[in-house]
This record gives C-alpha cells, structure tokens and sequence, in this order.
C-alpha cells in the first residue's frame, strides 16, 4: 500500500535492516513506527500490539513476517533450544500477534 503507515518488529541485531526498511517506505510517502523487541516472548507481543496501535491510532492490517531458520543434517543433534526458539518465533508468536492484534483489526474503521 503506496503511503501506508507501518509498525515494524526487530531484533536489535537486525537494526540496520529495520532502518533501511524505513527509508524505503518513507521514500514512497509511508511512515514507519520501528519497535525493537524480541517475538519469542509471549509479553513482547501483547506489549508491541499495544504501542503499535498507539502510534498507528489502530490497526487496519496483520503481518506475521518474521521467521527463525537454521540449517541442521541431523535431528539427533539438535539442541532442544534451538527446536522450541523456531516453534516461539515461527508458530507461538504469529498466533500470540493474532490475538492480541484481532480486537483492534475488527474495531478499527478501514480508512
């Protein structure tokens, strides 16, 4: 969406990422609301939905992006860790967002 107003979760590690990302939509004519914070925690949802729709003055649309990979041959090797860090940030966290995210996408007016 040309001029779009975007709230954008980031690992603090992925800071220039984020910041490029901001410049690019800003060019086109949007506005970006960055929020540095970690998905893999329940809390860190609720909490970004929150500053999000105060910044925004609501929600419109729900983007679950954001993703953990790695690349492992063996399953037998694989740190329990590592498995339930993916299932945080791959599965727990879209469905966390979602939740917190639904009452303020089904009351905020469509522009």
């Amino acid at each position: 969406m040309e001029g779009a107003d975007v709230a954008i979760a980031y690992l603090s590690a992925e800071e220039q990422d984020a910041q490029h990302t901001k410049a690019h939509v800003e060019k086109h004519g949007g506005h970006v609301y960055l929020f540095q914070t970690d998905l893999t925690h329940a809390n860190n949802c609720k909490i970004l939905v929150q500053q999000a729709v105060e910044a925004l003055g609501g929600l419109n649309i729900l983007v679950n992006n954001a993703a953990y990979q790695m690349e492992k041959n063996d399953i037998a090797s694989l740190p329990e860790s590592k498995w339930m860090h993916t299932f945080n940030t791959n599965i727990h966290a879209y469905f966390l967002l979602a939740k917190y995210a639904l009452p303020h996408l089904i009351s905020t007016p469509l522009p």
